[in-house]
């Protein structure tokens, strides 16, 4: 009965010395003052949460951030991904700043000068060869 109890206790300690179940603190490049807004967003396939989006803002803008989880991404090593910042105008949302690649599991996009607009940041993944096939998400609207 111990040698179960000394696994279990070693499986854990080891566990939380890597980091497993830990988020990673995100900093905008070029702008480490700037903080999180809002919720962050979620992007699912099949069911599955695949993908993370938040918004921050600071240094006169505000920046898109989509994370695509490692589920996802350890079998989808050639995903393409954007993001964007929407702007909420005359019942509009009119896209600014964000980014575009593929094989990245990490994308900032450029920063937009919204500070003074109600705004979300917006992410896709595409989860196949076609145009239309791709999942998105968006954290909530902030002014």
């Amino acid at each position: 009965m111990r040698k179960p109890l000394a696994l279990a206790a070693a499986l854990a300690a080891t566990l939380l010395s890597v980091g497993v179940g830990t988020a990673n603190a995100e900093t905008v490049p070029g702008c480490a003052s700037a903080k999180q807004i809002g919720t962050t967003g979620a992007i699912t396939y099949q069911g599955k949460q695949i993908g993370s989006v938040k918004q921050f803002a600071g240094c006169g803008k505000n920046y898109p951030y989509l994370w695509v989880w490692d589920s996802y991404y350890n079998s989808h090593r050639n995903v393409h991904v954007s993001n964007w910042i929407a702007e909420f105008s005359g019942g509009e949302e009119i896209p600014h700043g964000g980014g575009e690649a593929t094989g990245k599991q990490e994308l900032w996009g450029a920063g937009a000068a919204t500070l003074d607009k109600c705004t979300k940041a917006v992410a896709t993944i595409r989860t196949g060869s076609g145009v239309t096939d791709y999942v998105w998400g968006a954290t909530d609207k902030r002014c």
